[in-house]
Formats: C-alpha cells, structure tokens, sequence
C-alpha cells in the first residue's frame, strides 16, 4: 500500500488527474449501476410473484364455478384448462391433505423440482432454493364436500435469472467501457487544462536561462488559468522592472558616493604630501573635505528616508493628518526660509475632512516638492499652491514658473538619482532622491503622483490623497 502511495505521489499531475477522474467516474458508475441492479432485481422478482398470485387466482375462480360439490373426476377434467392457464416452466401439482398427488401439470422439457409438502390454511406465496436454484411456490387450499386437498404453484425463477446475468454482463461491459472512456477522458482533460501550467514551467525554465524577459502568451479563456498566467506576466514586468532598478541605484549610488571619496583622497593625498607646513592647503582641504563629507551624510539620510518610504503599509487606517494646517505651516517656515519668493495659497471647497496619511510624510512630501520649486524658479519667484477637495480625495497641486523640465524626461523624474540637469542639480545640492522619496510616501498611503512640465514655462506637480475612512 506504501508503495502505490509512493508511486502516486511521484506521479505527474496530468497521470494523477487521469487516475482521479477515471475512478471518481467509474465509481459514479459503479454506485449508479448497483442501485439500478437491485431495483430492477426486486420489480422483476415482485413481477414473478405476481404471475403466480396471478395463476393460482385463476385457479381459485376455476374450481369456485365448479361449485361446492367439486371431486375428483371433476379435478381431472381440469387438467386441460390448467395446462391452458400455465406458464411456460411453471409446475401445477394437486394434492390431497395428506400430500398425496393427485394429479401434476409439467412441462417435460423442464426440470421437476420435489417441494416437501406443507399445508396451509389460505393463499400463501414464497420463495424457497432447492437445489441451488431461487423459485416461488404459491399453495392454496380446495374445500369441497367430495374433496379437501391443496393446490401448489411451483415456478422457478429462470427468466429472473437469465435476465439479471444478462444485466450483469451489460453492466459489466459498459463499466469497463466507462473506465477506459474515463481513463482517456481524464487524460484528455488533464492535458488541456495543465497546457498553460506547462507554458508556464517552460516560461520559468527559459526565466532561469535567459533572465526576466520571457513571458507567456495571454490565455484566451477568462478562468484561473487565464487569471494566473496574467498574475505571472505582470510579477514578471515587476521584477524586471525591480531589479532594473536595483542595478540602476547600485549603479547610480556607487557613481554618487565615489565622487566626494575621490575628492576626499585627492585632499587627503595633498595633505600628506604638502598640507603639513602649508596652512592655505590645510585649510582648503580641510574644508572641501568636509564638504564632501557632508554631501555623503545627505546621500545616505536621502537613502534611509527613501528605504522607510518603501515600508510604508498601503492605506494604513491609524494615520491621519489636517492638510490644510500643515500646508500653512510648511509655507510659513519657506516664507522665513526664502523671502524673496511669493507663495500664493489657494483653497477651493470644505477642507474639513482628515486625509489618511501622517502629519509627518505629509510635511516631508510638502517640503520635497516646495524646495524643488524654488531650486529651479531662479527668475519667476512666484510658487502656486491649490488643494481642491473632491468626492473621496483631495488633490494637491504645487506650481512654479521655473525652468521647467524636457518632455522626453519628464516620465523619468521619480527615478531614484535621476536629474534632468546634472550639474545644476550638483550645484543645488541635489542627489535626485527627492521625488522618489516623495512618490514612495504618497502610493504607500493610497495615492497617487504625477507631474506637468514645459521648458522655459514651469512645472506643475500634483498628488491624491483619499480622506481618512
């Protein structure tokens, strides 16, 4: 028994399909066919009690119109009617009350059973085996004032039987029909429905060899097959797309960091070699050095704010915050900030709801955005902000009129380390961690963040958020 559960469990699943619908099909059959079996078993056997019921009635009317004084010539004249009302492999035998033959109608073709004798007292009907053989026996007794004895109805069940073999053999040939029809059914079935499971191992085996660009091709039915293969297609666009941008902030964090540390050993290098009795040189290289070392301190504050931006759970239900109040704080501290910009603030609608992020991401976002304004807003100082609230959100909209940023780049701009302006931006203080930052916060808490610009123009950036629920 082990052994087979072995050999079943390192099956494939297409044989294990077959296996399992052939033998949940066969036993349908199996239990369809044996409760059929015995019902028309007993509507046969009830079938044949009847014909006797039927012939010793007639018998009864028979000897009833003789009337009471019926004796034994009488009797004797019958046996022609009798054989007229006999059935084919029934036996008629006329006894007296001490079980003496009086006379029996027998076909001699067929087998004569002996019955032992047994007096009743009215009309009785049973089934008795004798010799291997199932039959039923009917009595019913004759009273008259010439005669008493009793009259016996012997009829084996032949025809029962050669029916229900018959049956049997029917049955047995269609279950095995129905077995091997289940069989290839079953594996038909199994190959077609694990077709797209094979394209699906196949599409991971070619993953393994070639890397992330393989995908499989789009189920035409809408069922779970068809729902998992589109599942796959699109985890296999975002791991591309995640471990494109992991080699890319690899990449783009190894260039950002081996720039102040080239620095660093250069000023380092001229110290050991001249700095030591030349103040001037101390002094610059300490001093771009230490600048360096700050611009490393800022990457890699840039780096944890943007790792707790990606752990930020979707739409969590604790966190709330007044938008209205915070924006009028964070502008406060620009306007203190950067004097010489104007920052007009626009409300339209209620505003008194809650929207469901934290006071602080809201303010971390506010003065990512708001310091990218006035960084590239060098001539028009003006800076817009407009919250409109709408049904089940409220959109925040910041917009300058600064240099604005190329349409071809602007898809690119919440890429971590992206800079439209490289130089400007090295120049601003800028790693190009901000708006990544910034659009981790705003999708963790359910939103969303997109952005508007043309050259030389502006740039309108605007994000959703939903009202705390």
């Amino acid at each position: 028994m082990n052994k087979l559960l072995n050999w079943f469990n390192n099956c494939s699943l297409k044989v294990k399909w077959s296996i399992g619908a052939s033998t949940a099909i066969f036993f349908t059959f199996f239990i369809f066919s044996f409760f059929q079996y015995h019902v028309i078993s007993n509507w046969l056997l009830n079938e044949e009690e009847n014909n006797v019921r039927q012939v010793l009635d007639e018998l009864a009317i028979f000897y009833k119109q003789r009337g009471p004084d019926i004796d034994m010539a009488d009797l004797s004249d019958s046996e022609d009617l009798i054989k007229q009302i006999v059935e084919k492999n029934q036996t008629i035998r006329i006894t007296d009350t001490s079980g003496k033959e009086v006379f029996v109608v027998h076909n001699e073709q067929d087998p004569y059973y002996y019955i032992p004798f047994q007096p009743v007292d009215g009309k009785t009907i049973m089934q008795l085996q004798t010799n291997g053989k199932k039959l039923y026996v009917g009595r019913m007794p004759i009273q008259s004032r010439q005669f008493n004895g009793y009259v016996e109805v012997i009829y084996p069940l032949n025809r029962y039987h050669q029916m229900m073999n018959n049956l049997w053999f029917v049955m047995s040939m269609f279950g095995l029909a129905a077995l091997v029809l289940s069989g290839v059914f079953g594996f038909l079935m199994a190959k077609n429905f694990l077709k797209p499971l094979q394209k699906l191992s196949n599409a991971m085996r070619m993953i393994q060899r070639r890397g992330f660009q393989q995908r499989m091709e789009p189920s035409r039915s809408h069922d779970e097959i068809g729902e998992l293969t589109v599942i796959f297609n699109e985890m296999m666009d975002k791991l591309e797309r995640s471990f494109a941008q992991q080699k890319q902030f690899v990449e783009d964090a190894s260039h950002e960091l081996r720039t102040p540390i080239q620095i660093m050993e250069g000023h380092l290098s001229l110290l050991n070699r001249w700095g030591k009795k030349d103040e001037v040189i101390l002094d610059e290289s300490l001093f771009a050095s230490l600048q360096e070392l700050d611009r490393i301190k800022y990457l890699v504050q840039e780096l944890l704010e943007l790792s707790r931006a990606e752990q930020i759970q979707k739409g969590d239900g604790e966190a709330s915050a007044d938008i209205v109040s915070t924006i009028e704080r964070v502008l406060k501290n620009f306007q203190l900030l950067h004097k010489e910009y104007t920052f007009i603030f626009d409300q339209r609608g209620n505003l008194s709801h809650q929207v469901g992020i934290s006071d602080h991401h809201l303010e971390q976002v506010l003065i990512i955005l708001l310091d990218n304004a006035v960084k590239y807003s060098d001539k028009n100082k003006n800076i817009t902000i407009l919250i409109e609230e709408m049904e089940q959100d409220v959109k925040v909209i910041i917009e300058d009129k600064g240099i604005g940023i190329p349409e071809d780049q602007l898809s690119s701009i919440f890429h971590r380390f992206y800079r439209v302006d490289k130089a400007r931006s090295r120049e601003k203080g800028g790693n190009g961690l901000g708006l990544a930052i910034a659009k981790q916060i705003i999708e963790g808490y359910g939103g969303n963040i997109t952005a508007e610009s043309q050259v030389d123009e502006g740039t309108r950036v605007q994000f959703v958020l939903p009202f705390k629920s």
